[in-house]
């Protein structure tokens, strides 16, 4: 399997995507193919890395530029030079910790979308009390109809029957209250399409229960999605050093968290960032992973590792076949 590994993005620079990479190998076999500037990318590999193919691309595209000029202005860009080999026979997924908007153009426009599919989106794993919730969108669709998010619901099934292992999975819509009446226009539509369809479509959901496992599918438009996840990692953190910093805050509160301290490491782990790494690009005709910009050298592996998964599942195969 031949995985191309997108080295631009990663907030900490060019050593993480690789490093990543070193540390995925030792649990997967795969061929990496890195897209970036050769000469750098070959300094830092330092013959660590047996086999491995280089794209020579030098462009960088920022956060902060119009993704679609962007890809269309820098061809010599590491992304777009990796989109356009993923397209050629032999080469199977692609990961990327680059411009959310920039990796959504490039699928769109030098993938190509799912016949069928009007936008594709970003569906994010969350770790539940009981199970795995997928939220999608989580950012590739600021503005959205109806008809895109029930697209998204029928892929996150798709999604959640192949790779989670959901035999009927629940579809829930993110709302401000559980009543069929609830929500803005766009929820109000979204409901009524979902309940006429022959998604299992259980209603709307609060972001309160992001994490109770409630259901397996969360649907919402990328604004929604976004702003959701990262509330909810940032209460996490806080949690988090909180914890830490009452466990810290006496002797007699240190000799406590000396007990429990493998009980919470074991509870909380599932909800460490790094163990998930990032989430596929649904809806466009190649397999596509999108790891988090602040992602260190473990989360840019999981990356890696849960592309891998995604891509053994044939899933945008059965997208196809559900659509048809």
């Amino acid at each position: 399997m031949k995985i191309i590994i997108d080295t631009y993005g990663a907030d900490d620079g060019i050593k993480v995507p690789i490093e990543g990479t070193i540390e995925a190998l030792k649990e997967k076999d795969f061929l990496p193919v890195f897209s970036g500037d050769k000469e750098k990318i070959e300094k830092i590999i330092d013959g660590r890395i047996k086999s491995y193919e280089i794209i020579d691309g030098k462009e960088k595209i920022e956060n902060n530029e119009d993704p679609v000029k962007a890809i269309r202005r820098k061809k010599d860009s590491s992304l777009v030079k990796a989109f356009n080999k993923l397209n050629e026979d032999g080469y199977d997924g692609l990961v990327s910790s680059g411009s959310t908007g920039a990796i959504l153009a490039s699928g769109l426009f030098i993938s190509g979308r799912i016949k069928g599919i009007k936008r594709a989106c970003i569906a994010t794993s969350l770790p539940t009390y009981e199970n795995q919730t997928l939220l999608l969108d989580t950012g590739a669709n600021m503005d959205c109809k109806a008809e895109f998010l029930k697209e998204f619901a029928i892929m996150g099934s798709v999604f959640a029957k192949n790779v989670l292992h959901i035999e009927n999975p629940t579809v829930s819509l993110l709302n401000v209250g559980t009543e069929e009446h609830k929500g803005n226009k766009l929820a109000k539509e979204t409901y009524q399409l979902l309940k006429e369809s022959s998604i299992n479509f259980v209603g709307n959901i609060e972001a309160r229960d992001l994490f109770t496992g409630k259901t397996n599918i969360i649907i919402a438009d990328g604004f929604d999605g976004n702003i959701a996840i990262k509330t909810a990692e940032g209460v996490i953190s806080l949690f988090s050093k909180e914890i830490k910093d009452s466990i810290y805050k006496s002797f007699s509160t240190k000799i406590g968290g000396a007990l429990l301290k493998k009980s919470l490491k074991n509870n909380l782990s599932k909800y460490n960032s790094d163990t998930i790494g990032g989430a596929p690009l649904l809806g466009v005709n190649q397999y596509v992973y999108k790891a988090h910009g602040n992602s260190n050298s473990k989360a840019f592996s999981s990356a890696i590792l849960g592309l891998i998964d995604y891509i053994n599942t044939n899933t945008i195969e059965k997208i196809k076949g559900e659509l048809e």
